[in-house]
């Protein structure tokens, strides 16, 4: 699930009283690269008797894409998971000019003040350029400065900053992670393709697999349980939650977790 600390619409606070209202009794705060939630998070996980396993969404890049991994810490956060959120803060810096720059090749000239203080003044990420693109009239909406500008293949996307799958798992497996990869289906990938991803994953030292995420057929659930099997991947569940609305149903309204699924906190307890 997300938060203001990275993309998402609610603070950590406001996220944890609408999972107490809807009957959570645990959830993972992820936010993209970062941990500045996961503080006040503890606290309302405290009030609402909600266990947290705190982590973060992990960018990295495979075969030129961008890729995400879910990396808990559900023993709680060390010293060398705090180094992997610094690694990833400057990464995250160094794509925002470089996404300015670009944009300025196309005469759309922001500023880093203008897309920080978007992002509430924490290192900004492409929804943030979205919002600042409609503000400034050059599209009328996110899905239009995606499509236009910021998506895959578009002149504002920048790839090259993020670690390698390989390395990335390195990293975040050498700081006490349990890794898993985020969202498979969600991937602009063909099946034999995404297959390629998965088992790349695997054999880099990947331990879990998204089994579900938000809404998703069944039959594409179990297509990535027997492949979880195989690969001898456990099995993760997640929403990816953002927002409220239409779009993205409240927490605990999602696809039903398949009887194969441990709860993570149960299996690295």
């Amino acid at each position: 699930m997300h938060s203001t600390a990275s993309d998402g619409a609610l603070t950590p606070t406001e996220l944890l009283t609408l999972a107490a209202e809807k009957g959570l009794k645990e959830l993972a705060l992820t936010d993209h690269d970062t941990f500045a939630g996961l503080q006040e998070a503890r606290t309302a996980a405290r009030d609402f008797q909600i266990q947290l396993l705190e982590g973060m969404e992990f960018s990295c890049a495979w075969k030129g894409m961008t890729v995400h991994l879910v990396a808990l810490w559900p023993q709680g956060l060390s010293e060398a998971a705090w180094e992997v959120a610094r690694i990833q803060e400057e990464a995250r810096w160094s794509r925002a000019e470089k996404i300015l720059i670009k944009l300025a090749k196309a005469d759309i000239h922001l500023t880093l003040d203008e897309v920080v203080a978007q992002a509430g003044g924490r290192v900004p990420g492409r929804p943030h350029f979205a919002a600042c693109l409609i503000a400034g009239g050059h599209v009328k909406d996110q899905g239009q400065a995606f499509r236009k500008l910021l998506g895959a293949g578009k002149l504002g996307d920048v790839k090259n900053h993020w670690l390698e799958l390989s390395d990335a798992l390195s990293l975040l497996l050498s700081a006490g992670a349990f890794c898993s990869l985020a969202h498979p289906l969600r991937y602009k990938l063909t099946r034999s393709k995404r297959v390629r991803l998965i088992e790349a994953f695997a054999a880099a030292g990947g331990q879990g697999l998204e089994a579900v995420s938000g809404r998703q057929d069944v039959a594409q659930t179990a297509s990535l349980m027997k492949l979880a099997a195989t690969l001898n991947l456990q099995l993760s569940w997640g929403s990816d939650f953002h927002a409220p609305g239409p779009a993205c149903p409240a927490p605990g309204a999602y696809a039903t977790l398949p009887s194969a699924c441990q709860p993570l906190s149960q299996l690295l307890a």
